[in-house]
């Protein structure tokens, strides 16, 4: 099946992944609806690490913790496209869900798939509508610099397993020129920064 995979080498932390996600998950799919909404639903958010960048969201693990864990029934995983689903009508916001994710990519709020106007869960549902016309995700679609890539698991990890560790960790072409530079600069900036704060 297929997953989205990170290449958080080539990540600038521009945060478009996040700006298609509030669109994609926003009723009515407008970046200017979803602007200053605060019902809006990102699925994606951009960490950063000193000058390192890391989109983080749901895995859709294989077995998923989460979904063994919500008492509600509220989680559930697509036969079709293997996503890990959640549904915001059945969900008790009893926070079972988020306790056991390994990788912090559950959160609660009010969103407009909310009822009762209460907080309650929500995370990547992988665009599973999206997925099953044949797209990519947004995230995926809207990364410019090649971090975010939709394939096979096991056919990526196959092809990365047979290549060198830099070749693994950089990818075949390495690093293009440009993200090479903007992280260098990043870099620079946040030497600059912490050197200014001592």
């Amino acid at each position: 099946m297929k997953r989205i995979f990170v290449d958080y080498k080539k990540c600038l932390a521009c945060k478009a992944c996040e700006s298609a996600c509030a669109v994609e998950q926003h009723p009515c799919h407008s970046l200017m609806a979803a602007l200053g909404d605060h019902k809006t639903q990102v699925n994606v958010r951009v960490l950063g690490i000193d000058h390192e960048a890391f989109p983080l969201s749901c895995r859709h693990c294989d077995p998923a913790d989460c979904l063994n864990a919500c008492p509600s029934g509220a989680i559930s995983r697509d036969p079709e496209s293997g996503a890990v689903l959640l549904d915001a009508a059945l969900c008790k916001a009893c926070a079972m869900c988020a306790m056991v994710c390994p990788f912090d990519a559950i959160s609660f709020k009010v969103t407009h798939r909310s009822l009762y106007g209460r907080d309650v869960a929500y995370k990547c549902d992988l665009c599973n509508e999206r997925i099953k016309e044949g797209k990519s995700p947004a995230c995926v679609t809207a990364c410019h610099s090649g971090a975010l890539v939709y394939a096979e698991h096991d056919a990526l990890r196959g092809r990365q397993a047979v290549k060198s560790l830099r070749t693994y960790l950089l990818g075949a072409e390495g690093i293009p020129a440009h993200v090479e530079l903007f992280r260098e600069l990043r870099r620079k900036e946040f030497a600059r920064r912490r050197d200014g704060e001592q």
